[in-house]
């Protein structure tokens, strides 16, 4: 029997799936991530409290998928962008984990800003500027606050290659979160010279990269650590959103998908590389493509503050229940978020409105946003089929507002990160039916 595990480094848990080639899900595991939070911004995470994580996520998969790791094909890994550690030359942790939650590298980031030879940053990085949960900013403020702290020798690891390292001796990344990091040129498809020379650092201290999609390498004896088998081959999947993408097809079906979820996120496939813009995420798309995102955080954390404060409201579907209660426009009361995306105001509110007017007004709320995001990808996202993932899309009444915001019909597609990962898995490490040649839309977008 032919199983992958998929394996999806969430920000707030780890789960995996053992998935069949029929990408029917055999098992499934999860397990939350504790954090350590400081008033000075910190947000980290343990190292071995954070391996321990994932080898319960895995192992709760193969149980329930009621399989022995030897029925494993491949391994496949899609992650948060940002969070990192420094490791020694002996491979200790010098460092937990930082969160890209992490606060503490504001007034590094002010200070890459003004820096000359980061001038054109845009061009070379996703982001159109340095952000203080980049990784660039995060090493930065490291240098800046413990002078002396990065060694020569050091390993500088994000979360996925730290992961690839314990299973195989070698770190290695893909192009597609390593462009996410402030350290990686889009123009030279290699680690940028001038951010490395800014944090103080060599390109040997960084993964070696691959393309999104591609085997990293195979486990050796100490993948037993985690209950995998010694030469599972890895395949690295990108982002989280990306490896959705590529499950909902955006590379055969020249779709948009529109994510539902704890943030709200429209993410187009393209042949070409965009041009930075400062709305837009860009970066490499397995198969060779591109793709360009625009993102908020306003979603479903959204809805959470709301049920917190509307009578009736303890739950998703209570809350879904009581918008659909109230009729379009929500009888005047509008919502509007706030610009950081923690929650937002009510305008025109008058006595006559109720609990389910406020719900429905949030709703219209978070799909004006929607609408807003769709028109900052611009021409990229015009005259595409639309379709929705993520929690939201699992409310039928919220996806109709959504559809009357950007005014084309959507279809709901699962758009998960593991069925995602699991597909470019087999694509990597099966028999392929479609070569990557194949995978290049053909109407140039």
């Amino acid at each position: 029997m032919s199983l992958i595990l998929a394996i999806d480094l969430g920000s707030t848990s780890f789960k995996a799936a053992v998935v069949d080639r029929r990408l029917k899900v055999r098992g499934l595991g999860e397990a939350r991530l504790e954090y350590h939070f400081a008033r000075g911004g910190e947000a980290e995470l343990e190292v071995e409290a954070t391996w321990e994580v994932l080898r319960r996520a895995v192992r709760g998969a193969l149980q329930a998928a009621g399989v022995q790791p030897e029925s494993l094909r491949t391994a496949t890994i899609t992650s948060q962008a940002q969070t990192f550690t420094v490791l020694d030359r002996g491979g200790r942790a010098k460092t937990r984990f930082i969160s890209w939650q992490d606060h503490r590298a504001t007034t590094a980031c002010s200070t890459l800003r003004r820096c000359r030879s980061l001038a054109n940053f845009a061009a070379h990085c996703s982001f159109s500027e340095p952000l203080p949960a980049l990784q660039i900013s995060q090493l930065k403020h490291l240098r800046q606050a413990q002078p002396g702290f990065i060694k020569e020798d050091d390993l500088i690891l994000k979360l996925p290659a730290y992961i690839v390292w314990r299973l195989t001796g070698i770190a290695v990344m893909d192009n597609n979160l390593a462009a996410m990091s402030g350290l990686y040129s889009l123009v030279y498809r290699d680690w940028w010279p001038s951010a490395l020379r800014v944090c103080g650092l060599r390109r040997e201290q960084l993964p070696h990269v691959i393309p999104a999609g591609g085997i990293a390498r195979r486990t050796t004896y100490r993948a037993r650590a985690l209950g995998l088998p010694q030469g599972l081959p890895l395949v690295l999947a990108g982002n989280d959103q990306t490896s959705g993408a590529f499950g909902a097809q955006l590379h055969e079906n020249h779709g948009l998908l529109v994510t539902l979820g704890t943030a709200l996120v429209a993410y187009v496939c393209m042949r070409r590389m965009p041009r930075p813009h400062p709305a837009i995420v860009r970066g490499p798309y397995p198969g060779g493509l591109a793709y360009c995102l625009a993102a908020s955080g306003s979603g479903g954390n959204v809805i959470n503050w709301g049920q917190s404060i509307l009578a009736g409201c303890g739950t998703d579907e209570e809350f879904f229940a009581q918008a659909a209660r109230s009729e379009r426009g929500a009888r005047g009361l509008v919502f509007k978020l706030v610009r950081d995306g923690g929650a937002g105001t009510w305008h025109n509110v008058r006595r006559q409105h109720t609990v389910a007017d406020f719900a429905r007004s949030m709703l219209e709320g978070l799909a004006g946003q929607v609408a807003v995001m769709v028109r900052q990808l611009g021409g990229a996202a015009s005259h595409r089929p639309v379709f929705a993932g993520g929690g939201g899309s699992r409310c039928p009444l919220f996806v109709q507002i959504v559809s009357e915001a950007l005014g084309v019909p959507i279809t709901t597609v699962s758009a998960s990160p593991l069925l995602g990962a699991a597909m470019l898995a087999m694509a990597s490490s099966f028999p392929a039916k479609k070569s990557a040649k194949h995978l290049v839309p053909s109407n140039g977008s």
